[in-house]
């Protein structure tokens, strides 16, 4: 299955000076996790440009599937998730046709 991923951050849970920190042994790891994510065709996206935020398409077997993959990026955590299942085009293909044939005749 594959699902639209969106993340934003979520903003006043680091203190301002723990901010350093948080980017290299957090945002930084994740970024990297992310890559290798992208580099086996699990994921395709990216950062919204000029925002704390992302987006991409994952494919996973299941919402376990995709919940374990999710929890397993570094600022999961610290990230709201917004997490939509897509239907193929191929599938919406053959249910529109269908639904065009019953009323057709």
């Amino acid at each position: 299955m594959q699902y639209l991923v969106e993340a934003e951050n979520i903003d006043g849970l680091i203190p301002m000076k723990d901010v350093p920190d948080y980017i290299s042994h957090i945002v930084i790891p994740s970024y990297e996790h992310l890559m290798k994510l992208e580099s086996e065709n699990k994921i395709k996206g990216g950062l919204l440009a000029g925002q704390r935020a992302g987006a991409f398409v994952m494919d996973a077997a299941s919402n376990e599937d995709l919940a374990k993959m999710l929890k397993a990026i570094p600022f999961w955590g610290m990230v709201k998730w917004k997490v939509t299942p897509l239907q193929s085009f191929k599938s919406a293909l053959e249910q529109d046709g269908q639904i065009a044939k019953m009323l057709s005749g």
